[in-house]
């Protein structure tokens, strides 16, 4: 199972053509967030920066893109599918096995936490660390207050062999 997001699949889904005409099977599970949610999220929370357009609605376009991820990867040849929820999407994966071309799962996600719809991710919750390096120095509180902070994060840091 491949897990991508919707950002990368955009710059690398050439290989998804290669694997339709070879009759690889495999499953991509698409998460759509509508840009670089994820890297939105290590500039912001991650070392403490401003957001810079990572995000499809943050960036100064007279059209926001509307990509329809399903429809792009059946014009490939793939099987694809957008899962409604996390039932629709365990479902998929488990029918993907069955087929002998590639299966491109598409599921909606969010970005960022939105107060009072209920909609929020799950970065930071679970007790992971991103060990990305934040500048030591700088003229801003938040960034000076995100490099204590990263000080504190590495030495919680374990080894795993």
């Amino acid at each position: 199972i491949c897990f991508v997001g919707d950002g990368s699949y955009m710059m690398a889904n050439a290989e998804l053509a290669t694997a339709v005409m070879r009759r690889i099977p495999f499953t991509v599970v698409l998460t759509d967030n509508r840009g670089y949610g994820c890297i939105n999220r290590l500039q912001t929370m991650g070392c403490g920066g401003e957001p810079f357009n990572n995000m499809y609605v943050d960036c100064n376009v007279e059209v926001q893109p509307e990509i329809d991820y399903v429809a792009h990867a059946a014009s490939m040849g793939a099987y694809a599918v957008k899962a409604s929820g996390t039932d629709a999407l365990e479902a998929e994966i488990v029918a993907a096995r069955e087929r002998n071309i590639p299966t491109v799962i598409v599921i909606e996600t969010v970005a960022k936490d939105f107060p009072g719809t209920g909609l929020q991710t799950t970065a930071g919750s679970h007790g992971f660390f991103w060990d990305v390096a934040v500048p030591q120095v700088s003229a801003r509180e938040k960034q000076r207050a995100r490099y204590a902070e990263y000080i504190t994060q590495i030495t919680r840091q374990t080894g795993m062999n």
